[in-house]
């Protein structure tokens, strides 16, 4: 079963200090064709991340206990300010993903992390029935940030086969077929792809030609 800790974090912004729960083990049986996990004991996505009840900051325990300067402080207070948070209210897992994502814009993050935030949002979107245009939305925004930071180099050649592969599939879900066919193959220029994700490939540009 999910294994949770207490801990008390500090909001980087606001300075509020509360009580959460860290997640701290978790079961997986699968994954699906876009790497959503399947959980055996319900999904503890939205656990990684964490609301201050005050402000509204959204972020992993790693954000808050990392400073942000006062510029960044101020941008993402602007960013909050437009939620319109009311204290102590709460976020499904999508939605705070998203909004996290959209912080990690504000405050500078790299844009492979802008990327993966909203790919995790697409899951929790999935996972909690929200509709469609939602999970469209936010895959959209994680291809269009996977690609820039592929452009930016921010990923190692040993990222480089899952990057082209998940562009791919999000893609190809997107109804890209052209963009999806274009990152799939450039799988075949990498040095060094695991069978199990050429297989995966394969299965998915099946599905296209």
């Amino acid at each position: 079963m999910t294994e949770f800790e207490a801990k008390t974090l500090a909001c980087p912004c606001c300075k509020h200090e509360f009580e959460t729960q860290l997640v701290t083990g978790f079961r997986i049986g699968e994954k699906e064709t876009d790497f959503c996990p399947r959980y055996l004991d319900g999904n503890p996505l939205p656990n990684f991340i964490h609301v201050c009840p005050k402000c509204g900051f959204v972020g992993f325990e790693a954000d808050y206990r990392t400073p942000l300067d006062e510029d960044k402080i101020k941008r993402v207070n602007t960013l909050l300010a437009g939620f319109h948070w009311t204290e102590g209210q709460t976020l499904g897992g999508a939605e705070r993903y998203r909004r996290a994502a959209l912080i990690g814009i504000y405050s500078g993050k790299r844009s492979a992390v802008v990327a993966d935030l909203y790919l995790q949002a697409t899951w929790c979107s999935r996972m909690e029935g929200e509709p469609d245009d939602e999970e469209k939305g936010a895959r959209r925004k994680a291809v269009k940030y996977f690609e820039l930071a592929l452009a930016a180099e921010e990923f190692s050649p040993d990222d480089l086969p899952v990057v082209h592969y998940l562009i791919g599939e999000l893609s190809r879900r997107l109804g890209d077929d052209k963009k999806a066919l274009k990152h799939f193959e450039k799988m075949d220029d990498l040095e060094k792809v695991d069978p199990w994700l050429i297989e995966w490939r394969d299965k998915q540009k099946a599905l296209i030609t």
